[in-house]
């Protein structure tokens, strides 16, 4: 079985062969599905940044293996060239990455390297800009005369006009308001839907990840600390705890209802999965 990307023994050092040396990721052996979505937590300094810039070729590893479909990406060149197309990378903070004269220039930055005829590059830069949500009539103003808001769907639409088959997201919500952040999440739920594409997700909100993923991907200290479905990682809040990271609160006040002999479920990661829960046991017990 061919995994969307696969990593074997996978090690990067910072100054490495200095006195200074330091693994930055150490022993990756993780393997992706195709048209999962994954979610990598971890705290700062984990290592979630260095793993997910070895998986479109951004850093070269210094021992073991990335694989994008089964193949290695650095086997030579023109593999690399074409992972880079195959695996579609969003930086946090993605909107300072943005530098033509026109939004629509920058849509069309990353089709244009990979050659398409002009007619395929426009379908894909209308396709991507609708999807994000960014309207016609700013294709042609510059992108530094938008909202951060509406710079950030540019740099998004960017990335998706190449229709990488993985599309990975470095803190996407980093700065949003609620508002804002709720919109990106529906916004990356709809693309995974619609495309079918892999999508893994960095991220320090716990309730994020929940919201979204069928995998979780724990990072600390430069390794894999565990990995597994929402419960299976999220059941171990101890653990989770030692390494910097805390569950969602309102999975700890379901943990507490629990603990009381009230028969709610511990698999709660969300406001609305709570407050839905909650009322429907105030109406049982009300008799409505």
């Amino acid at each position: 079985m061919s995994y969307a990307i696969e990593t074997v023994g996978l090690n990067h050092y910072y100054s490495k062969g200095t006195v200074q040396q330091v693994a930055a990721i150490q022993d990756i052996n993780i393997q992706i599905e195709k048209g999962s979505l994954v979610g990598i937590i971890g705290h700062t300094g984990s290592g979630k940044s260095t793993l997910i810039s070895h998986f479109n070729g951004l850093l070269k590893p210094d021992s073991g293996k990335v694989l994008v479909d089964g193949v290695d990406i650095w086997q030579d060149k023109e593999t690399l060239r074409n992972s880079r197309f195959k695996v579609g990378l969003c930086f946090q903070y993605p909107e300072y990455q943005l530098f033509e004269e026109t939004v629509y220039k920058d849509i069309a930055f990353g089709p244009k390297n990979m050659k398409l005829s002009e007619d395929e590059i426009k379908s894909r830069v209308l396709r991507a800009a609708a999807f994000v949500g960014v309207k016609p009539e700013h294709l042609e103003k510059s992108p530094f005369d938008l909202s951060g808001g509406e710079k950030r769907r540019v740099a998004i639409a960017g990335v998706m006009s190449m229709e990488p088959e993985v599309l990975i997201f470095d803190e996407p919500a980093a700065g949003l308001d609620p508002r804002g952040r709720k919109s990106l999440i529906g916004m990356i739920t709809e693309y995974r839907k619609q495309t079918g594409s892999t999508v893994i997700i960095v991220s320090h909100s716990m309730e994020d990840i929940a919201c979204m993923a069928d995998k979780v991907i724990v990072m600390n200290n430069a390794r894999v600390a565990m990995q597994g479905s929402v419960d299976e990682v999220y059941s171990r809040g101890e653990e989770l705890r030692s390494m910097g990271l805390n569950i969602p609160e309102i999975t700890e006040i379901f943990a507490r209802l629990r603990a009381r002999g009230i028969d709610v479920p511990a698999s709660v990661y969300t406001v609305e999965q709570g407050a839905a829960i909650l009322g429907s046991l105030i109406n049982g017990r009300s008799g409505k």
